[in-house]
């Protein structure tokens, strides 16, 4: 049994180096990313529901998450070790944004049939710059053509974080039906340090694409993948001014976080980043060992 074991391990030693051997091939290039991303926190619109269901006078309170638009741009080295299998790894950087809308309705009677509206519509984006590290294993699903999946992990360290904040405050005053009088406040704040949050993050990439022949060999890429998140953080600045003026906005606060968390029971150190992107790979110069 164990001359059998010696055998079969030599020769699949054998056959790998053969493999390797015939197919080695180190390739370089650039690549951009183009994508959408954004910040998701489950807790954020469950706390919403809890609070309002707290509060009679609460018409209406929701933060919805809008996906942003995303762009970044790699270096790429590729190592081919088999006819249908290879490495990719892309060192570079993403420039990454998320946006949330909020809506918040309340109404207060003043006496018998008075009664004042307010309304609170804001808007909050997340901005930052991230330090990329994909490494994927590239596989040919059916030799000699040109489609293949990926999987790996991605490692980033995003920097240089910045919220920018916009809240409208209308308060309208009614007799009955009537509207007697209405006003609205603006309240902006644009670039706020976001000092709150956990800058590395791990992805996991599952994606498809295909390889384009352009010269000699097949050296462009398009991939289609989706970004599923290993790591989750807390987001919030602890700008003094931010934390006073803002309104619903507030809950990007340490401050307004801590008194979300408190009166809804709900944990908000828990956003996890999602991303999908198309990828172009663009392979300038190849070695053959």
């Amino acid at each position: 049994m164990d001359t059998i074991f010696k055998k079969t391990f030599l020769l699949l030693f054998l056959s790998a180096s053969t493999m390797l051997a015939g197919f080695s091939q180190f390739s370089f290039g650039v690549g951009t990313t183009l994508g959408l991303g954004y910040l998701r926190s489950s807790q954020l619109k469950q706390g919403a529901q809890v609070i309002k269901d707290q509060n009679p006078s609460i018409e209406n309170l929701d933060y919805k998450v809008r996906a942003s638009a995303q762009i970044g741009f790699q270096g790429v080295v590729q190592y081919r070790f088999a006819h249908q299998w290879c490495v990719v790894a892309s060192p570079g950087f993403n420039l990454f944004r998320s946006t949330f809308n909020n809506i918040f309705i309340s109404n207060d009677t003043v006496s018998g049939s008075e009664y004042i509206t307010h309304k609170v519509l804001s808007t909050a984006t997340f901005k930052s710059t991230q330090l990329v590290l994909p490494i994927l294993a590239k596989y040919y699903i059916i030799p000699d053509k040109n489609y293949f999946a990926t999987a790996g992990i991605q490692f980033a360290y995003n920097t240089g974080m910045r919220l920018s904040s916009r809240e409208d405050s209308i308060t309208s005053y009614y007799n009955e039906t009537d509207l007697i009088a209405s006003n609205k406040v603006d309240i902006d704040y644009n670039k706020v340090k976001v000092d709150g949050y956990k800058p590395f993050q791990a992805h996991l990439i599952l994606g498809v694409g295909t390889s384009v022949l352009t010269g000699y060999r097949r050296n462009l890429d398009l991939q289609l993948s989706y970004y599923i998140p290993l790591t989750s953080s807390h987001y919030y600045t602890t700008d003094a001014a931010f934390s006073n003026n803002t309104l619903t906005n507030s809950v990007y606060s340490q401050d307004g976080k801590n008194a979300f968390e408190n009166a809804s029971g709900k944990n908000l150190d828990h956003y996890k980043m999602h991303m999908i992107t198309l990828t172009v790979r663009y392979l300038l110069y190849s070695i053959n060992k």
